[in-house]
């Protein structure tokens, strides 16, 4: 009796599994269009409904119009769902521009908010992430802080980490070192590739070493960031499998790095002006 129990419940089981196959093979047949992505997003009776559609709408090409970009900001600062800010805070980092980072910043600050309700690790997480795609000075403060905040969660301390190394300051560099120091090697890792693309040196995670040469080289009153090379920020990459071409409806994007908003425009508008003044 039992065995019949038993491969009753594996026949259960297997249907389950098939069925959902089946499921997620029909909507790859029959995907989301734009209007129903936006219906999910501004469904305000279930947040996960919210959570889906600006999902699908950060992962489409049209998810960056204004009336978007004006709704991801409106979910950062009022949506009480974490789910939902954190999928927000996504959106707006992959569309905003510099001065979005000063929106989704204070989420990164959780010793600053007042609710417990408030304090999210999936919002942290995304915030720390999101800071690695937007460029503005205002925000090393918090970044630092929470790099070095030990109660803090790992993956937003190396998030944290990882978006330092788009600014050339002679505090982050202090800070990155500190990060060396840290009892996770995950942490040390992004300190010591960031340190790396400000600086152009190699010393991993030897902070003696990084604490020798920016001695040696304040000294000689040259810059600790005279070979510094391009930031870009860091993206999924996803390791092709076999079995990934039978799953066919599955739908995957392909991001590469690439320099983060503001800091892209700078680089740009410096180059221009380079330009202008050799044509002069």
């Amino acid at each position: 009796m039992k065995f019949l129990y038993l491969v009753l419940l594996f026949f259960v089981f297997l249907q389950s599994c098939v069925s959902d196959d089946f499921n997620n093979m029909a909507q790859g047949f029959t995907p989301v269009t734009p209007t129903q992505a936006a219906v999910m997003a501004l469904d305000q009776h279930n947040p996960d409904k919210r959570r889906e559609g600006l999902t699908l709408l950060a992962n489409s090409p049209f998810g960056g119009s204004p009336d978007y970009l004006s709704l991801y900001r409106n979910y950062i600062e009022h949506d009480r769902d974490p789910l939902v800010r954190a999928a927000a805070i996504k959106a707006l980092a992959r569309f905003g521009d510099t001065e979005d980072a000063l929106v989704i910043v204070p989420w990164l600050q959780f010793e600053r908010l007042e609710s417990e309700k408030l304090k999210s690790t999936q919002v942290r997480r995304a915030a720390s992430n999101a800071l690695q795609r937007l460029h503005n000075p205002a925000v090393v403060i918090a970044l630092l802080r929470s790099l070095r905040n030990q109660d803090e969660d790992s993956q937003v301390r190396n998030a944290s980490a990882i978006a330092l190394g788009q600014y050339p300051q002679p505090q982050v560099f202090n800070g990155l070192i500190e990060g060396l120091q840290s009892n996770d090697l995950s942490i040390n890792l992004a300190s010591a590739q960031s340190l790396h693309v400000l600086t152009g040196q190699v010393f991993g995670t030897d902070w003696d070493a990084w604490y020798a040469w920016s001695d040696r080289t304040l000294k000689s009153n040259q810059s600790l960031f005279a070979y510094r090379s391009d930031y870009e920020y860091p993206t999924y990459q996803h390791e092709e499998r076999w079995w990934d071409s039978l799953i066919f409806w599955e739908y995957r994007i392909h991001e590469r790095p690439d320099s983060p908003a503001g800091l892209k425009e700078d680089a740009t508008k410096s180059t221009y002006e380079d330009d202008d003044k050799t044509s002069q």
